[in-house]
């Protein structure tokens, strides 16, 4: 079996090569020509995967080692029987850090929040669950598990409001421009925004009247748009869910799927026997978080260098929160970090 794959996905290589043999390419030499002799293909979301890319090829299965699917024609694949894997869930815990350091970094009290979230998934759901167990209030929208608290009451009631729904252009539940001009007009004045879902769920033009916003995606990737950038408190370029936890997760996700796929028994060991960090409490929280997850230097440096695609693929290797010991914290503090999934 001859396997392709994004150089940039981690352990691609180690793991894959049990099935058989790996190439790594470059974004740029991921091509129809090159693939023409490969069984499978392994991408990030920065290839487009259609039939323009796999059409005379010998492809028989696709893995995304990320969680959308708005770059897969599933459509084609389907139609060509060509078996496909996305990572679903590989960086949830990840972005639900990402989120719970943006609203710690903006918020003295956290506890006497009322926390939005639209789009209760596998990073939405795990967000609730968190804030939840903190004792934060939180109000659910998410039509297709019928949770169907109306955006209005969101935008009119909550402090903060996170998005985490996917990006669908048609259907039922279309979340193309999902947040406008009528929603926006609505937020309280000093409600917080985290933008960590896709960029075109929200209309970026209206979205530069929010005065108080974190972003993380952008519409129109890597060409994003700096003048709205630079009005964030936050801004981020698509690294939320881009923990060294997370990219190992989600090669081992497609990695399983594709021995399932091919009938092979999965023969690679994913742990990477990481060495747990000690940190010493200093008497706040929200820098403790921005330690471990600091989305202020990510920030810093995005505006400086404006370099999406480099940032991005030079990402820190950034470890989630469990691989941290905090000492020295009061004991009621030590619960609160507990409960965000820092080690006991």
């Amino acid at each position: 079996m001859k396997i392709a794959a994004d150089k940039n996905i981690l352990f691609t290589k180690e793991s894959f090569s049990t099935l058989g043999d790996v190439k790594l390419f470059d974004l740029n030499e991921i091509t129809n020509e090159n693939l023409r002799d490969f069984d499978v293909l392994l991408v990030r979301s920065t290839i487009k995967v259609d039939e323009k890319l796999l059409k005379n090829t010998k492809i028989k299965f696709v893995g995304s080692c990320v969680v959308g699917t708005d770059h897969i024609d599933l459509e084609y694949l389907k139609k060509q029987n060509i078996g496909f894997s996305s990572a679903a869930g590989c960086n949830s815990r990840s972005v639900a850090e990402y989120v719970l350091t943006a609203i710690y970094s903006f918020c003295k009290n956290p506890k006497n929040l009322c926390v939005g979230i639209i789009g209760v998934g596998n990073i939405g759901g795990k967000v609730a669950e968190i804030l939840q167990n903190l004792g934060i209030k939180t109000i659910l929208n998410d039509p297709p598990k019928n949770l169907f608290t109306p955006l209005d009451e969101i935008a009119k009631k909550c402090d903060v409001i996170t998005i985490h729904t996917p990006l669908t252009k048609s259907g039922k539940f279309k979340t193309e421009k999902l947040l406008g001009e009528d929603f926006f007009a609505k937020m309280k004045e000093d409600a917080l925004l985290i933008q960590a879902s896709r960029g075109s769920v929200c209309d970026e033009d209206v979205l530069m009247k929010v005065k108080n916003k974190i972003i993380d995606v952008w519409a129109n990737e890597p060409n994003i748009n700096f003048d709205l950038a630079k009005k964030c408190i936050f801004t981020t370029p698509h690294i939320a869910g881009h923990s060294f936890d997370g990219k190992i997760n989600g090669t081992k996700i497609i990695y399983e799927n594709c021995c399932k796929f091919f009938n092979k028994t999965p023969n690679f060991n994913f742990d990477p026997k990481i060495e747990k960090q000690i940190l010493e409490y200093n008497g706040s929280i929200s820098e403790i978080l921005l330690k471990c997850c600091p989305i202020d230097k990510d920030s810093n440096e995005f505006l400086r260098e404006r370099d999406f695609k480099k940032q991005r693929m030079n990402y820190r290797k950034r470890l989630e929160f469990s691989h941290y010991q905090i000492k020295n914290a009061p004991a009621e503090i030590a619960e609160e970090l507990k409960i965000l999934g820092f080690s006991a």
